[in-house]
């Protein structure tokens, strides 16, 4: 049985900061909201925990997702742990959405509840961004310190290996740590010829950290290399009116348009249309746009740091530049290669395929798989027999009898490893642990002589199936 069909009748609560009709909604609630209605659709009863906003109802139910709204920006905190306080014994489990600062949910919960935090970037260098003295320090020692204690022990997810990274080495977290990517959005089916000139979409909050304003600071010098060049900018927020007067203070003003908030329609088609998609930001915890870019055959640019360096393989489906590089020479060469329609179209394909290896079925699976696993563990009242570690092992071996095979993995092996069958041919990626205890693990099972290699990047976050070539 899928990890999915073991949730149903499960009571589970989502907390997260926003839910999507939230006015400044973005990846982080898609990722929340997308698993949270997959849960639903296999029998578990979802709750999502969120701050209200102006306009919003306190209670709202979709797909099958009953939506709570309470408290505001920083009100939905001590919301949320009187929420908690008062149904203590309501949940088998409680995802916890850590969006800089953690909801601290084992604190309000009783000790046979599953608590899970994901988290999908780290803020530490990032708070100063936002705050001043002693906000942003707060905001530091929550993420950090208090976020250590009170979630010791307990499962983590992250989105990609440079979340995990940085929750290692930034956070200093011990716990088992699990990889649970973004899934791909699905592709708009209304989609117009690719431009005959060069062109780049931008989908973005037009907030500081996504730092728009480095690709509007590069327009002028993309306009004498490359005439012809045409930027759209899908999103707003609040570097939105200091981003347009930069544009005309840069005499850019017919080279860049700002759409705003746009229909998902629109968005796929001018991302459709467009040679590149830009990411000019500082981090990001994955690369939903990156992905969603892909889907419909358009390739991107970054720079090469967290988050970005998992979603863009450098030449495959974009390009990673120097985070000291010029950016307007490093997105004029890429223009350059894609001049070609050749080009375009090899890419293209290379960027399909990429994000056609992730969903949010496969996504809602494998965090549901995390939420299994630990109620089995409080259940048995014992710690897993493999320590914590971010080693994923990869073996492929066949077996004499492939049912019996199938039926021994489905009993041994942990709900968060992942396997795959052809036949009586299998390969298995088994997390969170080096190759001799892979070894042993493959033993119980039966298993001689496998061939043991570690896992790269893109096995983990395309786990269960092979990398895409």
């Amino acid at each position: 049985m899928t990890a999915l069909g073991q949730l149903a009748r499960a009571d589970v609560l989502f907390l997260n900061w926003r839910d999507p009709s939230h006015p400044q909604a973005g990846g982080a609630e898609a990722y929340c909201y997308e698993i949270a209605r997959r849960f639903a659709d296999a029998g578990a009863q979802i709750t999502l925990f969120s701050a209200r906003h102006p306009g919003s109802a306190p209670y709202t139910e979709a797909d099958g997702v009953r939506i709570l709204r309470a408290g505001g920006t920083f009100g939905v905190y001590a919301a949320a742990a009187r929420h908690l306080m008062r149904h203590r014994h309501a949940y088998d489990a409680v995802v916890d959405f850590q969006n800089g600062i953690p909801f601290f949910s084992p604190l309000f919960t009783p000790h046979w509840t599953a608590d899970i935090c994901v988290i999908h970037h780290i803020h530490q260098h990032q708070f100063d961004m936002r705050f001043h003295w002693p906000l942003n320090t707060l905001g530091r020692v929550l993420e950090k310190q208090c976020s250590k204690l009170v979630y010791r022990g307990r499962p983590m997810v992250v989105v990609s290996p440079s979340t995990r990274e940085g929750t290692r080495r930034d956070l200093g977290f011990g716990n088992p740590i699990y990889i649970v990517p973004n899934g791909s959005p699905r592709p708009c089916t209304v989609q117009g010829a690719r431009s005959p000139t060069p062109a780049i979409t931008v989908v973005s909050r037009l907030v500081p950290q996504k730092r728009v304003d480095l690709l509007i600071r590069a327009v002028p010098e993309l306009m004498r290399l490359l005439p012809d060049i045409h930027v759209d900018i899908c999103g707003d927020g609040s570097e939105g009116a200091r981003l347009r007067e930069l544009a005309s203070r840069l005499d850019a003003d017919g080279v860049v348009d700002f759409h705003g908030h746009v229909s998902d329609e629109r968005r796929g088609e001018l991302l459709a249309r467009a040679w590149l998609t830009v990411v000019p930001s500082v981090a990001e915890g994955w690369g939903l746009t990156v992905i969603e870019a892909n889907g419909v055959g358009t390739p991107a640019v970054a720079f090469d740091v967290p988050g970005l360096r998992d979603a863009i393989r450098h030449r495959h489906n974009g390009w990673l530049l120097p985070p000291d590089s010029n950016l307007a020479q490093g997105v004029a060469a890429a223009l350059r290669e894609l001049r070609d329609s050749a080009a375009r179209e090899r890419m293209a394909d290379r960027c399909r395929a990429w994000s056609a290896g992730f969903s949010w079925e496969e996504s809602a699976e494998r965090l549901a798989a995390v939420v299994v696993e630990e109620m089995r563990r409080i259940r048995r009242h014992r710690r897993s027999r493999r320590r914590p570690s971010d080693l994923t092992v990869v073996t492929r071996f066949r077996a004499a009898d492939g049912d019996a095979m199938e039926h021994a993995i489905s009993r041994s092996l942990r709900q968060t490893d992942a396997w795959s069958r052809q036949g009586n041919a299998f390969r298995l990626l088994l997390h969170g642990c080096d190759e001799v205890r892979a070894l042993s693990a493959l033993r119980r099972l039966g298993v001689r002589g496998p061939a043991l290699t570690l896992a790269s990047r893109q096995d983990i976050l395309v786990s269960g199936k092979e990398a895409a070539a």
